[in-house]
């Protein structure tokens, strides 16, 4: 069958031929009058077919579709062998973007078009003068900002961000060291406008794309490009915490810590909680993210227990403001720093922010990082110390298990000018366990839901008569050694305690096990027998029997307890 088409490649595309061209759609209308794939390969020229992929070609469909996408793409024009009776217009060219680019480039070339006329070109051999038109532009920002970092040291996965702005958009670096200055490294903004900018710590997670930041500063104003300082304004210090193992509060008596979490207080508030892994390294958890939810479940009619994830790459220092703006960040604008064995529910944290004399009490301030700006580097002070003079004390079976006496990450930043904060480590408290008789492991493996009912919801409740301290640890649901227990820590040093151990799904289930006691009592050793010589009469004294009977009684109250549950 004759066809009325017919190709040629775009770049060969002449004014002439604008009358001719035919829509893709047009041309498959002409195409698939033809009954099989090789007729209408045979009307193709070979450099055309030879675009379209051997599966398209096999069926007529296929083959058509893929003529449709080619002429599409504007590469190759379909020409009508008679001219059109009325020209393109743009509906019709609507969805072909790049034939209508085509055909308005060659007849906007064709308008513009300039025809010789049959003799010489006239020449003017007067030379004019020069006209010059100046034209304005807009001068390029030209701005910086400098955060300077205490130290030289390797990468770190944070990095510092400036927040977008309606001039601007969000910029990203890094704290490069100062070859000058073997005492900082410098972390630089540039080609910034004049405009106040946020300034934020980035985080990036590992189990989502949204990074964490912590805000450090609002309306930051960048300087002039050539500006130097000695010390620049804003000031971030690395801080790495060792704990003590004992409350001889000796630095020589400290060591690395292993598990647990650091709170960051900044100006009375949490700014910074990490999670602190088995390798001796620090994760993010996103606090005003979980402080939000935590919000928003309270006003929920059963409100469910928010469980905060560390989220933030894992980082072997944590950076400290010391002066932002030009302010050193001290007192009630200071950092207070404080560890735990145990994530701190956030009624524990918003009692901390509410209690300025308590979160006093409870923390390790950094003050004594204001030692930078008189001596460019840092020495041992009542709470912080240089890390070259800082030593890791052996850690034995008796102390406390997230303790560490690894000393490659601590040693790895000597001569780094990094901060070492000394934290409480010992953690006063006490394990309250409780026999269950059943092997290692969850006991949601091991018991049937009604039994397991018995033991979800226990928890040791603590108190001191003497202060407003008061805590309720629920019983870790896993057996080990055959029993479950609870960790009760952050006793106050001195106090008369209470513990009774309560089921919350239960009514009048409280049971107590000791009252009116100081932690010295409570940890004492139990009285040792005296020793018998055989040929004496063998009688238990009358303490041990009632120590014994008290325990029996402890134990069959929690026996009610239990199976009333």
């Amino acid at each position: 069958m004759h066809l009325v088409c017919k190709f040629i490649p775009s770049s060969k595309l002449s004014s002439s031929e604008l009358s001719y061209v035919l829509t893709p759609d047009e041309c498959i209308g002409q195409l698939s009058r033809l009954r099989n794939s090789d007729d209408i390969l045979r009307n193709l020229p070979k450099e055309f077919a030879q675009k379209i992929s051997l599966s398209s070609k096999k069926t007529t469909s296929g083959l058509l579709a893929a003529i449709r996408s080619e002429l599409g793409k504007g590469s190759w024009v379909s020409l009508s062998s008679f001219a059109r009776r009325s020209p393109l217009t743009d509906s019709q060219l609507q969805s072909f973007p790049r034939l209508k680019s085509l055909v308005d480039s060659v007849s906007a070339s064709n308008e513009s078009k300039v025809f010789k006329a049959g003799y010489k070109q006239v020449t003017d051999d007067v030379a004019l003068v020069r006209s010059y038109t100046h034209v304005p532009s807009e001068p390029s920002p030209d701005q910086k900002i400098v955060v300077e970092f205490a130290g030289q040291w390797s990468s770190n996965a944070a990095c510092l961000m400036l927040g977008k702005t309606d001039a601007q958009k969000e910029k990203v670096t890094v704290g490069k060291a100062d070859t000058e200055n073997k005492h900082r490294s410098l972390a630089t903004f540039k080609d910034l406008d004049a405009e106040g900018k946020t300034l934020y710590i980035k985080i990036p997670c590992t189990d989502q794309p949204q990074p964490i930041l912590l805000k450090l500063a609002e309306d930051l104003q960048p300087v002039d490009k050539e500006t130097q300082m000695d010390e620049w304004d804003n000031v971030l210090v690395p801080v790495r915490p060792l704990a003590y193992l004992d409350g001889s509060n000796d630095k020589a008596k400290a060591s690395d810590l292993r598990g647990g979490f650091l709170y960051v207080f900044w100006k009375g508030k949490l700014w910074r909680e990490m999670a602190i892994n088995e390798k001796g390294y620090y994760q993010d958890v996103d606090v005003e993210y979980y402080r939000t939810l935590e919000q928003e479940e309270k006003k929920k009619d059963t409100p469910q227990v928010i469980q905060r994830s560390a989220s933030g790459f894992a980082m072997a220092h944590f950076w400290a403001p010391y002066k932002i703006s030009g302010e050193v960040q001290q007192g009630e604008n200071g950092l207070k720093i404080i560890f735990s064995p145990k994530q701190k529910r956030f009624a524990q944290i918003e009692a901390l922010e509410s209690d300025a004399a308590l979160l006093e009490k409870s923390s390790t301030p950094l003050d004594e990082l204001s030692s930078y700006s008189d001596a460019q580097s840092f020495s041992a002070k009542e709470f912080t110390s240089d890390v070259d003079s800082a030593a890791i004390h052996k850690v034995t079976e008796d102390d406390m298990p997230w303790l560490s006496d690894q000393q490659a990450i601590v040693r790895s930043y000597d001569q780094s000018n990094t901060v070492i904060a000394y934290v409480d480590g010992k953690n006063s408290g006490f394990l309250v366990r409780l026999e269950v008789g059943l092997v290692d492991g969850p006991l949601v493996e091991q018991l049937d839901p009604y039994s397991l009912a018995s033991y979800d919801g226990l928890v040791a409740i603590m108190e001191d008569s003497e202060s407003d301290w008061r805590v309720t640890e629920p019983f870790e649901l896993t057996s080990k050694d055959g029993y479950i227990s609870a960790l009760v820590t952050g006793m106050p040093p001195k106090g008369k305690f209470t513990l009774v151990l309560s089921h919350l799904g239960g009514q009048d289930s409280a049971v107590m096990m000791f009252e009116g006691l100081t932690y010295q009592e409570i940890t004492a050793e139990p009285p040792k027998l005296p020793m018998i010589s055989k040929h004496e009469e063998q009688r238990v004294p009358d303490e041990v029997n009632e120590e014994r009977e008290r325990q029996r009684k402890t134990l069959d109250m929690m026996l009610e307890l239990i199976n009333a549950n």
